[in-house]
Parts: C-alpha cells; structure tokens; sequence
C-alpha cells in the first residue's frame, strides 16, 4: 500500500515537474518574440514610412491594448478557461504578426499593433497568474527565477532582431516567421500544458481591492515607470551627451540587461534570506541612489557602471511585487491583470513625462526623475511593512 502511494506521489510530482518545465517554454517563447519585434522598432518606422509622431501613435496603441488586456482578460478567465484565455491571446498575437506578409496602411498598422498588444498584455496576465498559482500552491519561490527566464527570452529575442537588422531581412518576411514559430508555440501549449486552477478562479471569485493589493500595484507602477524610462533614453544620452557612437550607445541598456536577468535567478534566494519587503525596501532605496549618482556625478564611465548597477539592484523589485501578490486573497488572475494594469499605465505615461523633460530641461534630468520615482518604492514598501508588521533593517 506504501510503494503504491509512493508511486502515485512520484507520477503526481513528475506531472507538476513536466508542467512547470511547460509553464517556463511559454514564457520564454512570449518573451523572445517581443524582443524580437521591439529590437525592429526603427526599422518598421522606416520601412511604413511614417513620422515621429505617427510613429509615437504606434507605440501609444501598444499600450492602449496592453491597458485593455489588463481589464478584461482577468474577468473573461472564470468564464471560458485559462487555456482557452491562453490560446486566445496565443492567436491575437499570430494573427497580428502573420498580416505583416503584406504592408499594411497606417490605420491598418495602428490596429495591429494593438491587437499585438492586447495578446501580449492578456498573455502575461495568464501566464504571471500561472507562476503565481505554481508558488502558492507548490511552495515553490520561484517567481525571481521565473522572470529571468523572461530575460533571457528578451535576450534571446533581441538577438534576433539585431541579427536581422545587420542581415537587412524584411519586416514583411521577419514578422510573419515570428509569428509561424509562435503558432508552433501555441500548438505546444494546446497538447502539452495543463493549465493550474485555484477554487477562487474557477467559482468567478468577485475582485477584492485590498490595501497591500494597491500598494503593490502602486510600486509595480513605480518601478515601471523608473526603469522603462532609465533604460529608453540611455542610448540617446549616452550618444548626446558624451558622443557615444550608436553603436556604443547601446552598452548602456545592454549591461542593464544582462545584470537584472543575472540577479533574478538569485532573487528567491535572497528573498529568503532577507524576507521579501526588507529586500523591496533597500533594493529600492539602491536603485534610487544609483540612479541619482548618474544623474550627480554626469560622467561617462561612471553612467555606465550606474546602468549595470541600477539592473543589479532593481532586477529583483518586480519578481518580489509578483511574489507578494501571489500571497493576496481573491482570485489569482484578477490580482495579476490589476497589478499589470499599473505596469501598463506607467509605459503609456512615461514617454509623455520624460518626452517634456528632455525637451524643456535636459537629459540628465531624467535620471533625476527616475530616482525620485524610485524613493516611493521604498516609501511604499515601508508602508506595506507596517502593514504587515515586518521588521525592516536598513542597511
């Protein structure tokens, strides 16, 4: 009766083993496609012909669908299925990919990119869920891990792209393959993933909006918001202030890439060490401090150590938000899309907040900004602690 119990305990957990390895190929594939297509931005403004500020409706659309994923994609869960979910934002997105076979008009372009977007954004939202369940259900702290693995899939995918922009290929044969290798992905997933349930989500648990719900959400914001924008001027500073070559310039954000991937494969490791808020509070009071020490000491080779640095310690601010979230009540999916939804808020303001900062100010003044955005994850990681009632050393 022992053996037979051993038996079925072993099969029980290489089935979750299997599933989990399942978990982690989709997130890597959903992130090496959008790093592929993000690293070809310039090219498909080139290649559409468009202006700077066409151009800048592209991207606003992008985040208008991610927005939109965050709304509904967490309430359509209970009704339909995370794989359904899944696979429906799986199609949204080689659907919007595969029409790029022809060269599509402006207003064409505009709602593709949405729809990208929108299956993109809900994916995450399936996906982070899923990572979620797997450490709340499994005792697994793994969510650190699980994001650099997302790195390495925007690595990966970059790499791609850059491949592709020294070899000339075309966006209308680039973007179609992309999408033919995320149909192969979709067909993986559909017989070889089973989605994990919690009872919340499978009874259609109405939304709790609790107060740690809205300060993660709040410094997921935060930490959103100061990185994107660190790392989207970084090359034009670099290339404008200390006349960095275009190619150089991209050392920068590359070094930032390559750290915040690095140290989330320890960010669980540290998470137990230090307790995930007294590690929210002090990598967040680092990052702040990096990021006003490239804004003070304006040197190149100091920038560059800062980029390097400010990835090392803000890589594992995100993995512990999901981390703590994945602890709230409610429905796993429906905290998820909140917490993205302010991730999403934050791409859609930050180019319009530090667009008029480097026009009217200067650009090193964007890095004053960041960190001061910074300080309110350290602000509210504190309040979160009291919340909780966590001791918090400083170091």
């Amino acid at each position: 009766m022992e053996i037979k119990t051993e038996l079925v305990l072993d099969s029980s957990q290489h089935e979750m083993d299997r599933n989990n390895r399942m978990l982690l190929l989709v997130n890597a594939g959903l992130f090496i496609v959008i790093g592929s297509i993000i690293s070809r931005l310039h090219v498909l403004q080139a290649w559409m012909g468009v202006n700077y500020e066409e151009f800048a409706w592209v991207l606003f659309c992008f985040s208008c669908g991610s927005i939109l994923s965050n709304l509904i994609v967490g309430r359509l869960i209970p009704l339909f299925g995370v794989k359904r979910m899944l696979m429906l934002t799986m199609i949204c997105i080689i659907v919007a990919l595969i029409s790029f076979l022809e060269k599509p008009a402006y207003t064409t372009l505009l709602g593709l990119w949405m729809l990208l977007s929108f299956g993109f954004g809900g994916s995450m939202v399936v996906v982070m869920s899923q990572a979620g369940i797997v450490q709340a259900q499994q005792g697994k702290s793994w969510m650190s891990f699980f994001q650099g693995v997302s790195g390495i899939g925007v690595i990966g995918g970059m790499g791609v792209g850059l491949l592709s922009n020294s070899m000339l290929f075309p966006i209308d044969s680039h973007f179609p393959l992309v999408g033919l290798a995320m149909l192969t992905l979709l067909v993986i997933t559909i017989f070889g993933y089973i989605p994990y349930e919690t009872e919340q989500d499978q009874e259609g648990a109405k939304f709790k909006l609790s107060t740690p719900l809205i300060l993660l959400a709040c410094t997921n914001f935060a930490v959103i918001l100061a990185i994107s924008q660190f790392l989207s001027w970084s090359g034009v500073m670099l290339r404008d202030e200390f006349q960095f070559s275009d190619d150089l310039a991209t050392l920068g954000s590359f070094g930032f890439i390559l750290t915040e991937t690095g140290i989330r494969f320890y960010g669980d490791i540290l998470s137990k060490r230090f307790g995930k808020i007294p590690l929210l509070i002090n990598t967040g009071l680092l990052t702040c401090l990096f990021l006003f020490s490239i804004y003070l000491i304006q040197h190149p080779v100091w920038a560059l150590i800062g980029f390097v640095c400010v990835g090392l310690v803000s890589g594992i601010i995100q993995p512990i938000v999901f981390g703590l979230s994945a602890e709230q009540k409610g429905s796993m999916a429906r905290n998820m899309a909140f917490i993205l939804l302010f991730q999403s808020i934050a791409f859609l303001a930050g180019p319009m907040i530090t667009g008029s900062i480097a026009q009217n100010v200067g650009l090193f003044e964007i890095y004053l900004f960041c960190s001061c955005v910074s300080a309110l994850i350290v602000l509210l990681g504190v309040s979160l602690g009291r919340l909780q009632k966590v001791q918090i050393p400083m170091p």
